[in-house]
């Protein structure tokens, strides 16, 4: 059982006295899932959250949010889960009170949760600041009847950044240290667990400046020097350049991260390009995670052509591990992407894209240490590559659009091929390849609200010589609208059976049926029954699942029960864009970029995803798909990632 507490207040003085005294906004959820079959997971779990925001004068704001469940997420760490913060503000003045986290670059602070004050100071001109001051890390003693909780020693650390800039120029300078106390901890420990007190400086350089009004260049330089145990006397042999701010010794090691950019900007398009090196054990105490030892060389380009008809977007990269020599392999990836989006009319519209993965690994033979050989003698027999195709067709046709109908045809193809080269050879069967297509045809009637949907979907898998799977099958949707569009509701049926060499292994039947009530102003109740049946050679299963739950909605935040339906309308696709996160560039349409998304949530790494998170991550999905707002599919998606990789370092904290 766990619960999750955040408080945080933000106040602009200046609207003080010209505003509504007091108001208030905000929404509170309810969520019960009953499980019955043969998965491993609870019967029954519920999700109770609730996000409050009160306004004095819309200068002080009191935002509360809170998340309880009947999940078992209980586990000691040293960081921090209840949160308490105030942010108030005055003009270009901006305190962090309490549990903040503040970002300065991705190589210096970065996100890192501390508990003290920082301080954003913004004025007119070209002068900035941000500082902070806090502890980062609780002290955490060792406890032998809880071996799964994290041991840690008390840090506190401090961060300054200044920017200065022009019109056409910028430059600035970040300064961060964290300071572990070496006697915050009175219980002894294992010297298992390789815990010493540390030391960690950061220094990094930025620029960015405008060559002419089409060409933008970013830089950016940092060095971080951590020394691995304070309590070692030893005197390093030779001091670094942080040694005016570093406690140095024998285990003082220091390591660098550099990235450039360029951006030019012609005709409809972009050209760019960058390159970004982070050296092996790169780290700093500002940051949970880093990417390290790996060097990136990346090259895009976009351009709308044929009176905005047709946008190409071209993309590659080479990446490649092992800076230092040190591993026994090293690896390099190549990867190129072409994606096109052409619509030649207002009923039809075409996208493709086609990307080659090519991953080239060299495991080093220990042997070499050993015996001096011939050059004549061939010890390269380890190297081997790996190349991932990916080709996508989509097509999207109006047949019929007036008043009264509205009828669709989609057709989507997919191929994947991968394969391993050894010494230029194939590998035998170490290929494989899968092929996926779907068509479905959608009838609505708008005056009616109903749609109508029939598709129907085969996949086939084959790895080296043997065919290993196909899969076909139709489904049968409906969504109808009732009670002047009060109650949404939907039913789904399909039926999907698979073959292996010909012959037939398993079927499923899969039955959905689902509603959405808006009651009033502000009141909203889901329910939504599944049934799955899955007839197998060894044997016959049955799975259901039934989700429910209600939603109150109230003050200047709550949504008007009779807005006007999406059904039947098709959220613009054609703006691209650009974002990066945790070091991780995410390019492409709104569909693009919801796809890209939906993979992320669907890795390995994230299989014990609660059952009620991953359906509000889904739901969030969905929500983008269905917006007709492009300008805020950033932020959402940005809050998507932040949903799915806080839950990512929970279990990291837990381990």
């Amino acid at each position: 059982m766990c619960g999750f507490l955040g408080l945080s207040q933000s106040i602009d003085l200046d609207r003080l006295g010209k505003a509504k005294l007091f108001d208030y906004s905000g929404s509170l959820s309810a969520n019960g899932f009953f499980y019955e079959g043969t998965a491993n997971r609870q019967a029954f779990t519920y999700f109770l959250n609730g996000n409050l925001n009160f306004n004095i004068a819309e200068v002080y704001n009191v935002p509360l949010s809170f998340a309880y469940t009947n999940q078992n997420f209980d586990f000691s760490s040293p960081f921090k889960l209840n949160r308490l913060s105030i942010s108030p503000s005055y003009k270009w003045i901006t305190l962090h009170i309490g549990d903040a986290a503040m970002t300065f670059s991705p190589y210096t602070l970065s996100g890192h949760q501390f508990t003290g004050v920082g301080v954003d100071l913004a004025p007119t001109g070209p002068f900035k600041v941000s500082a902070m001051y806090g502890r980062f890390l609780r002290a955490s003693e060792y406890d032998v009847e809880a071996l799964q909780q994290q041991t840690a020693y008390l840090r506190r650390g401090f961060g300054l950044k200044t920017s200065y800039g022009l019109e056409r120029f910028n430059v600035g300078f970040i300064f961060f240290k964290a300071l572990d106390k070496e006697d915050s901890l009175e219980e002894p420990f294992p010297l298992e667990l390789g815990l010493s007190p540390k030391d960690n400086a950061v220094v990094s350089l930025q620029t960015d400046f405008r060559i002419r009004d089409n060409v933008n260049v970013r830089l950016e330089y940092a060095i971080s020097g951590i020394t691995e145990d304070i309590r070692v006397k030893e005197p390093k042999s030779k001091k670094g350049l942080l040694s005016a701010f570093l406690d140095e010794n024998i285990t003082t090691n220091y390591t660098n991260a550099f990235n450039a950019s360029i951006d030019y900007t012609v005709g409809n398009g972009t050209l760019g390009g960058a390159y970004e090196r982070i050296d092996p054990e790169y780290r700093t105490f500002g940051a949970y995670y880093f990417n390290n030892d790996l060097e990136n060389i990346t090259l895009n380009a976009t351009q709308t052509i044929f009176d905005n008809k047709l946008n190409v977007g071209v993309n590659a990269g080479l990446q490649r591990d092992n800076l230092d020599d040190s591993k026994a392999s090293a690896m390099k990836r190549l990867v190129s992407a072409i994606n096109l989006n052409y619509t030649p009319t207002e009923r039809l519209g075409i996208n493709g894209s086609f990307s080659n993965f090519q991953s080239y690994t060299n495991i080093r033979d220990q042997f070499d240490y050993i015996n001096q050989v011939s050059e004549l003698d061939n010890l390269d027999t380890l190297n081997y590559r790996q190349i991932s195709k990916n080709a996508n067709l989509g097509i999207n046709y109006t047949v019929k659009q007036t008043e009264t109908r509205n009828n669709r045809a989609n057709i989507n193809l997919v191929y994947q091929d991968s394969n391993e080269e050894q010494e230029g050879t194939a590998i035998a069967n170490s290929g494989s390849q899968f092929y996926n297509g779907t068509a479905s045809y959608a009838m609505g009637y708008p005056q009616q609200s109903l749609t109508i949907t029939l598709a129907a979907n085969t996949s086939y898998t084959k790895t080296g010589d043997t065919d290993t799977g196909l899969t076909v099958g139709p489904t049968l949707g409906v969504a109808k609208q009732f009670f002047d569009k009060k109650l949404r509701g939907n039913f789904s049926a399909s039926y999907n059976t698979s073959f292996v060499n010909g012959e037939q292994q398993n079927q499923f039947y899969n039955l959905r049926l689902g509603g959405n009530y808006a009651w009033k102003e502000g009141h909203n109740f889901t329910l939504n029954l599944l049934s799955l049946f899955r007839n197998t050679v060894q044997t016959n299963t049955t799975d259901f699942t039934t989700t429910f739950g209600y939603t109150y909605t109230f003050g200047r935040g709550k949504r008007k029960n009779n807005a006007p339906s999406s059904m039947g309308q098709s959220p613009p696709q054609n703006n691209l864009l650009t974002f990066r996160y945790r070091d991780v560039v995410y390019s492409g349409t709104p569909k693009e970029i919801v796809q890209q998304l939906r993979n992320v949530l669907q890795q390995s790494r994230y299989e014990q995803l609660p059952q009620e998170k991953r359906d509000e991550l889904d739901q969030m999905l969905i929500d983008m798909e269905r917006s007709q707002n492009t300008n805020r599919l950033k932020d959402t998606a940005i809050a998507f990632l932040e949903e799915l990789h806080r839950f990512e370092d929970l279990n990291k904290m837990k381990k």
